[in-house]
C-alpha cells in the first residue's frame, strides 16, 4: 500500500479514539505534523506503514482489510 487517503485517517483515527493532542505526544510529532495528514493524508509505503501503527497499533501485515477504503 502507497497512500493512506485523509478520509481514512481521520475513519481510524474516530474508530481508534486517537485524538490529534494523543497522538502528537505519544509519538512526539507536532499537532500540526498529525492535523496536516489528518487533512492530506499519506503517500509514500515507509510512511504509510508508520501511520497505521500510529493510528491502529498495528503495522498492514497484522491487520485485516478492514483499515482499507471501501
Amino acid at each position: 500500500m502507497n497512500t493512506l487517503s485523509a478520509e481514512t485517517v481521520r475513519r481510524l483515527m474516530r474508530q481508534n479514539r486517537k485524538t490529534i493532542r494523543g497522538i502528537a505526544q505519544e509519538w512526539n510529532l507536532t499537532m500540526k505534523r498529525v492535523r496536516y495528514v489528518r487533512n492530506h493524508g499519506v503517500t509514500g509505503e515507509h510512511f504509510v506503514r508508520d501511520w497505521l501503527d500510529i493510528l491502529t497499533g498495528e503495522g498492514p501485515e497484522d491487520q485485516s482489510s478492514a483499515w482499507l477504503p471501501e
